[in-house]
């Protein structure tokens, strides 16, 4: 069967590096299931969507749990109720910042601190312990007081 995209050299590596950098949990098995799943896929799972470009393919999963749901289109991936986690409840219990698999970090882990605004992230950044992750959101968060408003 044919790829519906082509594919750049390294993507096998740089996907697999990206969706363990966003906190999906795979063992190497389950990883080459997924991924030859993801690479064929010309549908949206849930909505039947048509992907016109291989960058509206999202890979969703669940943010608390890591575990791999869907290959969905973007509006189906921000419909699901545990994107909200970011700003609610998460895996730190802190509002804005989730604790994320990270490979680059020696303990395995970071923080990550994301802010959004009418559907863009206006802060986006990784920080090796939670009291840093605090700290950059507090100072962001005195520095933007119109995020609360």
């Amino acid at each position: 069967m044919e790829l519906p995209f082509k594919l750049y050299k390294h993507h096998k590596s740089n996907t697999k590096y990206r969706w363990e950098s966003r906190g999906m949990i795979f063992t190497p098995e389950e990883f080459e299931e997924i991924y030859n799943k993801y690479i064929y896929a010309t549908n949206c799972e849930l909505c039947d969507v048509l992907f016109p470009k291989s960058i509206n393919r999202q890979l969703d999963h669940c943010h608390k749990t890591g575990k791999i749901r869907n290959i969905v289109c973007q509006k189906c991936n921000q419909r699901k109720q545990d994107n909200k986690t970011w700003k609610e409840t998460n895996n730190t219990g802190e509002k804005y910042i989730c604790k994320v698999k990270n490979k680059r970090y020696k303990q395995g882990y970071c923080f990550q601190i994301r802010i959004m605004r009418n559907g863009k992230r206006i802060l986006n950044t990784l920080k090796k312990t939670l009291e840093d992750a605090i700290l950059v959101r507090d100072t962001f968060l005195r520095e933007h007081p119109e995020i609360y408003s």
